[in-house]
């Protein structure tokens, strides 16, 4: 058998604990990994997250400047960033326009005009038709994000509804047509603008129709009641 003198086992239990003190040091000098926080460091309760404690008002004017912001990305689709109304979706705008369109045809056509439920549900479930084609389609956008950029997308018509309904209908039928045609191409364009980059090249066709469809039904409404 093997003996083992007293110095013998001190060197040993001695190079072990300088080796657990060498691997602990190496550990904990590690770097850490970039981009990550350390739990519940760099929170700051002061930051524009906190909205616990603001005004009401404030809350309000915030979201309608961010619609704002919205609405000129519609009406100017060339000139702005096409990613930012599709990022941060809402459907309190859309809503808006359904609502306003809704009211302005229901109060324009007298005995014959449309109910409000009426056009409030073709705008709606006629958006939600576009969207169910564009995601059976395989657009790389989300039901929310389509439904989002259709129902602003509505802007341009509604608008050109309430000039209509402004210039009255005992006017020249041309201008009324105008101003339906302008609104109903501006729409389109806008959404294609928006939604056709989204799609295969070879679905964008298949995309661009029921969308052109349902701003022209949309359109032909408005002319018909205005």
């Amino acid at each position: 058998m093997t003996s083992y003198n007293a110095s013998t086992i001190i060197d040993f239990l001695g190079s072990g604990t300088d080796q657990q003190n060498d691997l602990s040091g190496s550990i904990s000098s590690m770097p850490q990994p970039k981009g990550r926080r350390t739990p519940l460091q760099d929170v700051d309760l002061n930051t524009d997250f906190d909205t616990l404690d603001e005004p009401v008002w404030d809350t309000i004017m915030r979201d309608a400047r961010t619609i704002g912001s919205k609405f000129t990305h519609v009406l100017f689709p060339g000139s702005r960033d096409k990613t930012q109304l599709l990022r941060d979706w809402d459907l309190w705008g859309p809503l808006f326009i359904c609502v306003f369109l809704s009211l302005l045809l229901h109060s324009q056509g007298g005995e014959a005009a449309p109910q409000f439920t009426q056009v409030f549900t073709l705008t709606f479930f006629g958006s939600v038709i576009v969207t169910l084609n564009i995601k059976l389609l395989g657009g790389q956008i989300s039901f929310f994000q389509s439904l989002c950029v259709i129902g602003y997308c509505l802007l341009p018509p509604s608008l050109a509804a309430l000039l209509c309904s402004i210039i009255g209908k005992g006017n020249l039928f041309v201008v009324h047509l105008t101003l339906t045609a302008v609104g109903f191409l501006w729409a389109t364009y806008a959404a294609m603008g928006f939604l056709s980059s989204l799609q295969a090249p070879k679905r964008q066709l298949l995309v661009v129709y029921p969308i052109f469809l349902f701003y022209f039904i949309v359109s032909w409404l408005i002319l018909s009641h205005t």
